[in-house]
């Protein structure tokens, strides 16, 4: 698990969802006090969005970071 995390590009979208999606938990909890699941929709949003960005790298040929583009 800890090879997929670190050397995947599904890794480092899973890693970049967790990271929005925790943040977004934190913001709510520093502005409301609490932490509560109505924002839920607006977390899982941004978590997927921010997700996309390792995603694309992976896609572009020209980007060698996940082994694409490096003749191997």
């Amino acid at each position: 698990m800890n090879a997929w995390l670190a050397t995947t590009p599904l890794g480092s979208a899973f890693k970049t969802f967790i990271a929005v999606i925790i943040a977004a938990a934190v913001a709510d909890f520093s502005t409301d006090g609490t932490v509560s699941l109505t924002h839920w929709q607006t977390w899982l949003i941004g978590g997927l969005v921010s997700a996309l960005a390792p995603v694309i790298n992976w896609l572009n040929p020209s980007d060698a970071r996940y082994g694409n583009g490096t003749g191997a």
